[in-house]
Order: structure tokens, then sequence, then C-alpha cells
């Protein structure tokens, strides 16, 4: 009786694979998308409970980068971090 072609068992590789890699073109969408959504959310809510004051240039850049501050921590680094620690957690 022949034998069949069975494969070998791979071989580890000694060297680690970055699971983490930055992909810079989809940072930057990120970042970007990030900034419309909070710059619309800051003009809506400054002028629905001011309306059109004369400071409002002002209130709008000091909302755009407290909504921006917000958004992108909690979508680039809190959401990423729980779900990181879960699953390694559950394995």
């Amino acid at each position: 009786m022949r034998k069949q072609n069975v494969p070998k068992a791979a071989a580890k590789s000694t060297v680690r694979k970055n699971k983490f890699r930055f992909n810079k073109a989809n940072l930057k969408r990120q970042v970007i998308l990030i900034f419309i959504i909070s710059f619309f959310i800051s003009t809506a809510l400054i002028l629905y409970v001011f309306g059109f004051p004369t400071g409002f240039f002002g209130r709008l850049f000091s909302s755009t980068f407290v909504f921006f501050l917000l958004i992108s921590v909690t979508v680039m680094g809190i959401i990423p971090l729980v779900n990181y620690v879960f699953n390694r957690w559950l394995r």
C-alpha cells in the first residue's frame, strides 16, 4: 500500500505578526468624518440654544473642539480598548 501525500505540520514561525497596524488612509478618513459630525452637531446646538449671537464663531470653535475630542476619544480609544480587553478575557 502506498502512502498518500500528507502535508507536514506547518512549523510555527518565531516572527510575531503585528495585529495593530495603522492604516493611515482609514485613520484620516475617520478623523475627517468625526470632525464633520462634530461641526454639524455643534453648529445645530449653538443655533438652537443661542441663535446667532455676537460671539458665534468663538463658541462654534470651542464647541466643535469639545465634541471632536469626546467623539474621537470614544470611537478611536475607548471602544477598541474595551473590545480588545473582552476578546482577550473571554478566550
